[in-house]
């Protein structure tokens, strides 16, 4: 079950019997007897143990022995934990007898009544205990008796009169937990959160309370944008990857990019988004980052490949000393077969060096051999060094399995260079 939708009262209890986090010598003072710390610090351990009879038990000699009231005080809260009804009432009958101005005393008593379901004897001892101290916590204790009563309109009433004493996130989840699933009243349920995370430091559960209405109603938009806030302030992967996840779900590149270059989340997924784009000025950037910081000698191979790619229209020497220089340090080290013939390729097509780029499109072979990329590399490499029968020979394995524009050009091309050879030999 979610924070979300937990009945109320299991918060309430919580408030009311929650462990203590009191150091020993805060909750002793002035020791009053021989042995005070030493059963102090078994109490605490009982209660990290869970052994809560036990914890009761040393709370109850601890008062005995000191007569000091926060050692009723946790007996009090901790008796909330156990299934006795009739011991937890007896110890708060009698701390009230013995105490009889003490509100936390009051406040477990009116939380027993709720949780043995006495709504109105609850409900009379929060309004007794309102008129005493008007504060957060009292009437924040009969917005969760209210709602327990399903008067859900009077139970927000105090959670808001509750809420402008102190703008506590329990009571906010309260508040939109009523307006969203009992009132039917969606859209304040939405505002109340949104106006806190923007004016407050809000934590996740804040931020999941609205992504749980978003993903209700519907709204992608929403979503992702309370995603890529999550990710901007917690900077946890998982809700950089939701971000994403939605924006591609919206078929919304432009706004993915935007939000990859701001959060800087995940550089390799905005490399792979330039570079669908056919953005290779941007990915070549990224590219350059990203070798820089890892060495990662595959960034390098990108980064001539896009060198070559956003320069393809003005290419000129130096350009092309540039992009071979970067393929000479990749294949030195790295054996890819998209390198290989990449490189291959255009020391063929360039010119730059035919027989070295027909070597190096061969290796690619050797990983794929029947790759009609590949392949056509190889047929133009023979094209280039005027075998226009080998190169046919090639083109014939794959000609028929592609309509790639380039490998039909270099088909024709390789057709017309072997019916000039033909025709001169016939001459």
């Amino acid at each position: 079950m979610s924070r979300y939708n937990a009945p109320l009262v299991f918060i309430l209890l919580f408030l009311f019997y929650g462990c203590s986090t009191k150091e020993p010598t805060s909750m002793i003072g002035k020791k009053t007897f021989q042995n005070e710390d030493v059963l102090i610090l078994k109490a605490l351990e009982y209660q990290r143990e869970k052994q809560y009879d036990n914890a009761l038990e040393t709370y109850k000699i601890l008062y005995e022995k000191s007569h000091k009231v926060n050692y009723l005080e946790e007996e009090a809260r901790l008796s909330f934990l156990s299934n006795n009804q009739a011991r937890t009432l007896d110890i708060l009958n009698r701390a009230i007898e013995k105490y009889p101005n003490n509100i936390l005393f009051k406040r477990l008593k009116s939380g027993y009544y709720m949780k043995t379901k006495a709504y109105s004897k609850a409900e009379k001892l929060a309004l007794e205990i309102l008129k005493r101290e008007r504060n957060a916590e009292n009437l924040s204790l009969l917005g969760d008796i209210y709602f327990l009563e399903k008067s859900y309109n009077l139970s927000l009433k105090y959670y808001e009169s509750a809420f402008k004493t102190n703008e506590s996130e329990n009571l906010l989840l309260n508040m939109v937990n009523l307006l969203y699933k009992f009132l039917d009243r969606k859209k304040e349920a939405i505002s109340y959160l949104e106006t806190y995370i923007r004016m407050k430091d809000a934590s996740e559960h804040v931020y999941f309370a609205l992504v749980r209405i978003y993903g209700q109603e519907k709204n992608i938009d929403g979503l992702i944008s309370t995603y890529e806030e999550l990710y901007t302030k917690f900077k946890k992967d998982e809700y950089g990857k939701k971000a994403i996840e939605l924006l591609i779900y919206k078929k919304d590149k432009q706004a993915a990019i935007k939000f990859l270059e701001e959060s800087d989340y995940n550089p390799q997924m905005l490399l792979d988004l330039y570079t669908s784009n056919k953005d290779y000025k941007n990915a070549y950037r990224i590219a350059q980052s990203l070798y820089k910081k890892t060495n990662n000698i595959d960034f390098l191979a990108k980064m001539a490949i896009f060198e070559y790619e956003k320069n393809k229209n003005h290419l000129n020497p130096k350009i092309l000393n540039s992009i071979s220089n970067k393929f000479e340090t990749v294949i030195e080290k790295f054996h890819d077969p998209v390198y290989l013939n990449y490189y291959g390729y255009l020391l063929i097509d360039h010119d730059l060096n035919i027989k070295k780029g027909i070597k190096l499109v061969k290796l690619a072979l050797e990983s794929d051999k029947n790759s009609p990329f590949y392949l056509d590399s190889l047929a133009w490499g023979y094209y280039k060094l005027d075998e226009c029968r080998k190169a046919l020979e090639v083109m014939k394995k794959i000609i028929n399995e592609t309509n790639e524009p380039e490998v039909l050009l270099h088909y024709k091309m390789i057709q017309q260079c072997l019916n000039q050879k033909n025709s001169k030999e016939k001459q």
